[in-house]
């Protein structure tokens, strides 16, 4: 390990919450991922992206904690590359880059990250460490991952009325099945079976 990096890792909250992390250049990308949750006091266990980005905060690059790559494809069409497979280095390849961070798609929490500095590494230290730490992460939970609250869907129909589909004929079917089920149509016994061999 020859060059370390000091990144701030700020987290997109009301309030202002980051940790410094220290880093080598050459560790993988999922050394990072784990350090930061580490960092911020929450548990391993959702899906995970690393992306390049600039000064003015946009995506780029995306590194996943999954390789979502096609092994039948040309290497140059890859929209990106796995965290287990890129370094911190691959992300952040000088002072004056920067990345965000996103943890849980469905609750989407957001880490932009911007180096400090860049030193030489310490031989007696242990990489990756947390440094310095402002403000109090959220709980994981308190962000609402439920996509569907937002959405308008159709409410269910009452008990007593049959559902409605919109379509006359299929409106009709459902209904004739319904009457099947509240006893219309013939029904066989035990006893009748002999009947039909």
């Amino acid at each position: 390990m020859s060059q370390i990096m000091r990144l701030r890792v700020i987290l997109d909250t009301e309030e202002d919450v980051f940790r410094d992390i220290e880093i080598g250049t050459d560790a993988p990308l999922m050394h990072l991922h784990f350090a930061v949750l580490d960092a911020f006091g929450w548990e391993a266990g959702e899906l995970a992206s690393f992306f390049q980005s600039d000064e003015s905060w946009s995506r780029g690059k995306e590194f996943s904690l999954l390789d979502m790559s096609d092994p039948m494809a040309e290497k140059e069409s890859q929209s990106g590359d796995a965290m287990n497979q890129s370094t911190v280095g691959h992300l952040i390849p000088e002072l004056g880059h920067r990345a965000i961070y996103v943890y849980d798609f469905l609750r989407m929490w957001c880490f932009y990250v911007e180096p400090l500095a860049l030193e030489k590494a310490n031989p007696e230290g242990a990489y990756p460490s947390l440094c310095h730490e402002f403000g109090t992460p959220p709980a994981f939970d308190s962000k609402d991952g439920d996509l569907l609250q937002d959405m308008d869907l159709p409410s269910e129909p009452e008990d007593d009325e049959p559902y409605r589909t919109g379509d006359p004929e299929l409106d009709a079917y459902l209904d004739d099945d319904e009457d099947d089920d509240l006893g219309g149509g013939e029904h066989l016994s035990i006893d009748d079976l002999d009947d039909l061999i």
